[in-house]
């Protein structure tokens, strides 16, 4: 009978519509229905084969600078990495600054003739990776925007680019971003229930990264 019961309160909630579900799913810490996909992506060809070492940039913050992002930056690092696409080498603020006299570039301004070179000869890189903060709420709804570029670094042409604004106000981004939650970090946060996903920018900005890194098409 619980079956029977659960099964058509189900239902009725998917019938009823979205916000209904939006409200059930809160209740009872499901994510059923509509997921977010990253939509505005650009692909040149699948991954080069001879991008091995890619150097990460600094978060870009633009009128954010102001708001201290370590912690963010941190999660982009770790969810790139776990992809095991290309080794990543994360480049400190600080050496950007002894390096090109500046700690961030954004991936929409000209940057320095001599950035990819210079990241070659010190790091012996195949590619660069900037990552842009584009919109940022701390409060709940939490939600941040992300725009990255991956250069190749011996040519300069852009093999993978992606702008996105993830914003938990939005059912399809809640339930995805509450889905990662469940499957990815339930080491990290065993206890935890999945809505405090939604109210942290920090562990909102893990499942932002994995988003953005999925649609990077490794090298067959």
């Amino acid at each position: 009978m619980y079956k029977i019961g659960a099964v058509a309160a189900l239902c009725a909630v998917v019938l009823s519509g979205c916000k209904s579900v939006h409200s059930y799913n809160s209740r009872h810490d499901t994510t059923l229905g509509k997921k977010d996909k990253v939509q505005n992506v650009h692909r040149g060809t699948e991954l080069p084969e001879h991008l091995r070492r890619v150097a990460l940039l600094p978060l870009a913050r633009g009128r954010y600078d102001h708001i201290e992002m370590g912690s963010i930056r941190d999660n982009f690092v770790q969810e790139i990495g776990k992809r095991n696409l290309f080794e990543v080498v994360a480049i400190e603020p600080e050496r950007m600054e002894e390096m090109f006299g500046s700690e961030e570039f954004a991936s929409v301004e000209l940057l320095p003739t001599t950035l990819l070179s210079k990241l070659h000869t010190v790091y012996a890189i195949d590619g660069v990776m900037l990552i842009d903060i584009s919109y940022y709420n701390p409060y709940q709804p939490v939600g941040i925007g992300v725009r990255a570029k991956l250069l190749d670094g011996h040519t300069g042409e852009i093999v993978w680019a992606a702008d996105e604004v993830f914003d938990a106000a939005n059912p399809a981004v809640s339930n995805a971003a509450r889905k990662y939650f469940q499957t990815q970090s339930v080491n990290q946060y065993p206890l935890h229930h999945t809505q405090s996903v939604l109210h942290s920018p920090t562990r909102f900005s893990k499942y932002v990264a994995d988003a953005i890194f999925s649609t990077i098409q490794p090298p067959r």
